[in-house]
């Protein structure tokens, strides 16, 4: 999996899990902090009528052997379109891997 150098806080990320970790196969947020165990990200939602970031909840922790793959966006890449569009779209085509329903709701 990703280095900690290759994944730094403040960026947006989508993580897709492998089977059974967590009771979602893909989660939203916000990286806070990286070490060599894993990452610690906050959970996110994107406000489509505000145009920004809605809300913060929990953070949420995941080891580097349980990520199956991550979606990245940068501090030099637009969050909007990642997390409005981008991220979304791709939790959906995971969830649909996995013969689940989009839980990716627009809010």
């Amino acid at each position: 999996m990703a280095k900690p150098a290759s994944i730094q806080p403040g960026y947006c990320v989508a993580v897709h899990l492998l089977e059974e970790t967590a009771p979602e196969n893909c989660y939203i947020g916000m990286v806070e902090a990286t070490d060599e165990y894993g990452i610690l990200f906050n959970l996110v939602h994107w406000d489509d009528k505000l145009d920004m970031i809605g809300g913060y909840t929990e953070s949420l922790f995941i080891p580097w052997m349980n990520i199956n793959s991550m979606l990245v966006s940068t501090e030099v890449q637009p969050t909007r379109r990642f997390m409005a569009d981008r991220a979304r779209k791709w939790k959906a085509q995971i969830e649909a891997m996995y013969g689940k329903t989009s839980t990716a709701k627009k809010k």
